[in-house]
């Protein structure tokens, strides 16, 4: 299915937990601009719009995807616009498509890894994080993309399907864990260095009671994050997408037993939110 441009949401403010124990303190580019860099041939109409670029349809499906992922990695959203087709670029003129590209993570690199027909898959690679305008930036994701050929070669469509990557779904727990024996060590720098966020999402007191205590915590494997109290401010944060990348994990041989919420950045899983069942 293909990704839906980012709905921008204004950042919502985390629960009163900032984890708590130890921790108290623990898009480039205009709407509707092109890159000033673009090597396109663009031209100012009488009314003083930018007219469409060319179109520069490449010799193979794997070319042209090729062509249109540097360009977007220059940021050159002019020179990718020309690698689309005229079915893409009827629906989207050069104002919309560079919108568009600026509300999704931008390209830091790819590979291709495969032309069947008409169409190519590629992986391609982003700076991993949290954002409270795109959501999760994830370090890589699977995007296949559909050409025609047109003009004497190949153009694209302009929606990729897009599955993100993440990392195995049992280093979750592995990660929770760590967590979790660092807030019992109270190691403030250990903490921080494992959460994907400065203030964690929810409540969860139970955390309170771990610093230096004898317990000896046990993870349960992963699980999806529940819709509710315990999702209500990630959700609010991140848009309904959190349901997709979100993982929680049970924590238990402690005084008071408590979930930690974790998110994929990148290659590893990190803490980012806790609340009690």
């Amino acid at each position: 299915m293909a990704r839906q441009p980012a709905r921008k949401r204004f950042r919502a403010a985390p629960f009163g937990f900032a984890a708590a124990v130890l921790l108290a303190g623990a898009c480039s580019g205009g709407s509707d601009g092109v890159t000033s860099g673009s090597t396109s041939t663009t031209a100012r109409t009488g009314t003083g719009a930018v007219s469409a670029p060319a179109p520069a349809p490449a010799g193979s499906p794997e070319e042209a995807l090729t062509a249109l992922l540097t360009a977007e990695k220059m940021g050159d959203h002019a020179a990718s616009f020309r690698l689309l087709s005229a079915s893409a670029r009827k629906e989207l003129n050069l104002s919309r498509w560079a919108r568009r590209r600026s509300e999704v993570p931008a390209v830091t690199g790819f590979r291709i890894e495969g032309t069947k027909g008409a169409v190519v898959t590629a992986v391609v690679e982003h700076e991993p994080g949290l954002d409270p305008f795109v959501g999760l930036r994830p370090g890589e994701e699977r995007q296949v993309w559909k050409a025609r050929q047109e003009g004497g070669g190949w153009l694209l469509e302009a929606e990729p399907s897009v599955k993100p990557l993440f990392p195995p779904a049992e280093r979750a727990t592995e990660a929770a864990l760590a967590w979790v024996r660092a807030v019992q060590a109270c190691d403030q720098k250990a903490v921080a260095d494992l959460q994907g966020v400065d203030e964690l999402f929810g409540m969860a007191t139970a955390v309170a009671t771990l610093c230096r205590s004898p317990a000896t915590p046990t993870a349960g494997p992963p699980a999806r994050l529940p819709a509710g109290f315990a999702s209500q401010a990630l959700v609010a944060q991140y848009g309904p997408e959190t349901f997709d990348w979100a993982r929680t994990v049970a924590i238990s041989s402690v005084d008071r037993p408590f979930h930690v919420v974790l998110a994929p950045i990148g290659s590893v899983w990190k803490v980012v939110g806790v609340y009690e069942p």
